[in-house]
């Protein structure tokens, strides 16, 4: 699963995978804020901050979890 989520007090939204503590090692941009134990999620400020090559393998990737 993934979720958008826009945090108080931030100016990024957090695209969040549940598992993504799974894709962590294959995907480094993945971030661990707030020590959550599965969620691993990339901050984006601006779509330009977005690499749409990765973020397809990293759909690709997250949706073998299921």
């Amino acid at each position: 699963m993934i979720y958008l989520n826009i945090l108080k007090g931030t100016d990024y939204v957090d695209v969040a995978f549940v598992q993504g503590v799974l894709l962590e090692k294959e995907f480094p941009i993945l971030k661990n804020d707030n020590k959550r134990k599965q969620v691993r999620s990339i901050q984006l400020k601006t779509l330009e901050d977005l690499d749409y090559d990765v973020f397809v393998e990293l759909l690709h990737a997250a949706s073998k979890l299921l």
